[in-house]
């Protein structure tokens, strides 16, 4: 239940403003995330302590651009009118780096194996790139979102800790959210 200020109410009492007025008072998370609602994934991103803004991609849908845990990440927008590009479905979070220990196709295969949602690919050249893709229709719910950013970025910190030194990889926040 949201306790309201003693001034709102008095304000309220007085007739100065509207319930409906205050009612629509915008918070802090958004009440659901939906890839159709961008700037509720940058609410909800930054309700979770992680940097985030937005830009559009090359066919101009909305993109953003994140540091997750130290990670440098793309939150991809799918399933977008193609001509407006709003009503988004769905989301990807995307991460690609060069490791410095190898990391090969039986790697990849474990990795799919202990993350249900997550995916990984490895490049000719090596480079790593993980993903994990999140419908979310309509609306999901922040705390449901959150688990799902918390399982991503745990799934970048296991990769890092098998292919970076502990000097190189990123600060692994995994611990503290």
């Amino acid at each position: 239940m949201k306790v309201v200020p003693a001034r709102i109410v008095a304000l309220l009492l007085a007739g100065a403003i509207s319930a409906t007025a205050y009612a629509a008072e915008p918070s802090a998370e958004p009440a659901s995330v939906a890839a159709a609602e961008p700037a509720g994934v940058i609410a909800a991103l930054h309700a979770a302590g992680h940097d985030a803004h937005l830009a559009r991609d090359d066919s101009g849908d909305p993109l953003i651009h994140a540091r997750i845990g130290g990670w440098a990440t793309q939150v991809v927008f799918y399933d977008c009118n193609p001509i407006t590009h709003a009503g988004c479905q769905s989301l990807q979070f995307n991460a690609s780096f060069m490791p410095e220990k190898p990391f090969d196709a039986a790697a990849a295969a474990a990795f799919v194996r202990d993350n249900r949602f997550g995916a990984v690919t490895v490049a000719p050249d090596h480079a790593i790139t993980v993903t994990w893709d999140v419908i979310t229709g309509r609306g999901i719910d922040p705390s449901v979102f959150a688990l799902v950013v918390k399982s991503y970025r745990l799934a970048l910190d296991t990769i890092g800790s098998e292919v970076f030194s502990p000097a190189s990889r990123p600060h692994l926040a995994s611990a503290a959210r």
